[in-house]
């Protein structure tokens, strides 16, 4: 960690005289580090570390979809080893909830939406990702992580109110561009591929990446985990808007040969289909119709053991639960994922038309 930062002037460089910062890791939900979903408590304390060190006062903050409160961010902190993070690198769990609705009027999708507080009064906020695929993102890392400056119960609706994958996406951009982090790190030592970001299998990547422009980070990232970029909605929507190239060759690379660090990574079952004729040979916004249409649904398995938790986070509410069992409505279901990212037990698979 103390390499990716000293190739950008090291944490006083980074800082530029800033002293309050806010590191944003990826804490999806309840998890052990050693599952792979989260961003590994090891390597949040070594950026939280860095910036203490420089004379910089550090907290820790996330919010996931469930109810932004201080029991759940306890149970949230505990569970990730953030709580032991902060302990050993100097630096402060937040647990400041409130929020204040925040607006950028230049953003293409989403212009305006309520905010965790503590992130609009930061000097410097820094997005610590994880490397994951990701069942609607296909890739999540560096920007997708900000979803999480949303207030957990916000998450929903705003699925609910995007409900195709390059929307949903494109408000994921315009989060990133009104919350504007100064440094970007993805932890990539232990990734995660297949049905990510909860459900898939761990995966050792050996990597860590960090940048001063997130989008940069996760064009490198899928470069060197073997995922097509223009697969990634988020990725292609920058690309679009100035904000990254389209080619990781693009980029200005520095550290260790790229090279050698090339892994494949296992894309999610719900890996968009129609390749090139649904890329090139028809109309964007008639592309978009066919790809909602050839999206996998969501499936119930027998490991169900009817907790209701994908009833309750379903941003349609499209399960409903018969006796112990989960069910899902197809025809109303928008493709969200949210019902297998946020399930305890992986019960939820997938199946086409």
């Amino acid at each position: 960690m103390r390499r990716v930062m000293d190739a950008f002037g090291g944490a006083e460089g980074i800082l530029a005289g800033r002293k309050r910062v806010l590191v944003k890791p990826n804490l999806v939900m309840p998890k052990k580090p050693e599952a792979a979903a989260t961003t590994h408590p090891a390597v949040v304390a070594a950026v939280c570390r860095a910036f203490v060190k420089a004379g910089a006062e550090v907290y820790i903050i996330d919010s996931n979809i469930a109810p932004h409160s201080v029991p759940v961010l306890n149970v949230m902190y505990k569970s990730s080893g953030m709580d032991k993070a902060a302990a050993e690198s100097g630096a402060q769990l937040c647990f400041d909830v409130a929020t204040r609705k925040t607006e950028r009027a230049e953003n293409r999708t989403l212009t305006s939406f309520p905010c965790l507080a503590p992130v609009l009064d930061t000097e410097l906020l820094v997005t610590v990702g994880k490397a994951k695929t990701h069942g609607l993102a296909y890739f999540t890392g560096t920007v997708k992580n900000l979803f999480g400056v949303l207030p957990g119960m916000e998450k929903p609706n705003i699925h609910r109110k995007f409900p195709a994958a390059a929307d949903f996406m494109s408000a994921i951009v315009d989060i990133c561009e009104t919350v504007k982090p100064g440094f970007a790190v993805l932890d990539g030592v232990v990734g995660m591929e297949g049905d990510g970001p909860t459900a898939g299998t761990p995966k050792a990547f050996g990597v860590i990446l960090g940048g001063a422009n997130p989008h940069a980070v996760d064009l490198a990232a899928c470069h060197l985990m073997s995922l097509r970029p223009e697969r990634v909605p988020a990725l292609a929507e920058a690309a679009a808007r100035g904000l990254v190239p389209r080619s990781a060759d693009k980029l200005t690379w520095l550290g260790d040969e790229t090279a050698r660090l090339i892994t494949v990574f296992r894309p999610p079952k719900t890996e968009r289909v129609g390749g090139f004729f649904l890329r090139h040979l028809i109309p964007k916004r008639l592309n978009r119709r066919l790809r909602a249409v050839m999206a996998k649904y969501p499936v119930i398995s027998p490991r169900c053991g009817g907790c209701g938790e994908c009833a309750r986070i379903c941003p349609q509410k499209t399960i409903t639960m018969d006796g112990k069992k989960a069910v899902v409505d197809e025809k109303n279901c928008i493709k969200c994922y949210c019902c297998h990212e946020f399930c305890s037990m992986r019960a939820i698979d997938f199946r086409g038309r």
